[in-house]
């Protein structure tokens, strides 16, 4: 189950780590539009776990729930984090005073109000291709990338000259096609996930060596 606006039943895998597990304890059970935690956020946190992120410059685009901001604040970063929707961005304030972190947040569209650059950005975007968008949460337009090209064309303003992304792509999207179609950004698989009619990947995205910015 995937990109559902339930408090999704996924969320109950055994997890040893104790800052996941409080902040799912407190971000699994947010009521729509916003999204809660799922299979993607999962596999976001998994590749999480494999980075340094104490001290760690970090923007979660998209926050949601908060889950990635507040999981990556409970283990040291200087997070930013950022929603077109008020209401997720006041969830993950409410969601940070219980957990007893800070988080610099943002109401924006993308990176419309946001400044400065940034080492690592996290984006879980809405991926489900639609030719309406009636959730924003989910519904990624025609192709399901309509916002992740948006956020792939702006990406190289806002990251730091040896930083980062994450970001979560589906095998609805077609991900050799985003590639293709960003050729200035180098793309490395670094966690992936088989669902029910999905493959869902998360690819770390960087400046390529051979260019200049």
């Amino acid at each position: 189950m995937t990109r559902n606006a339930k408090p999704a039943a996924v969320v109950t895998r055994p997890c040893a780590d104790g800052e996941l597990t409080k902040v799912l304890a407190i971000t699994r059970n947010v009521s729509p539009p916003i999204y809660a935690p799922s299979d993607d956020s999962l596999l976001m946190i998994e590749a999480l776990t494999k980075m340094q992120l104490s001290r760690k410059r970090i923007l979660d685009m998209g926050t949601g729930s908060g889950i990635l901001g507040l999981y990556c604040a409970m283990n040291g970063a200087d997070v930013t984090a950022s929603d077109i929707d008020e209401a997720a961005i006041q969830e993950t304030e409410r969601a940070a005073k219980r957990l007893g972190v800070e988080l610099r947040l943002y109401v924006s569209d993308l990176f419309l109000t946001l400044q400065g650059r940034f080492e690592l950005i996290i984006f879980n975007p809405p991926y489900l291709p639609s030719q309406i968008r009636e959730d924003r949460a989910v519904d990624g337009g025609p192709s399901g990338t309509m916002l992740i090209d948006t956020f792939l064309n702006a990406l190289p303003e806002h990251l730091e000259k040896n930083g980062a992304s994450l970001l979560l792509l589906s095998s609805l999207n077609d991900p050799n096609s985003v590639q293709q179609r960003h050729t200035n950004l180098n793309f490395t698989t670094i966690a992936r996930r088989s669902l029910f009619f999905e493959e869902i990947l998360v690819l770390r995205v960087s400046f390529r060596n051979d260019l200049t910015i």
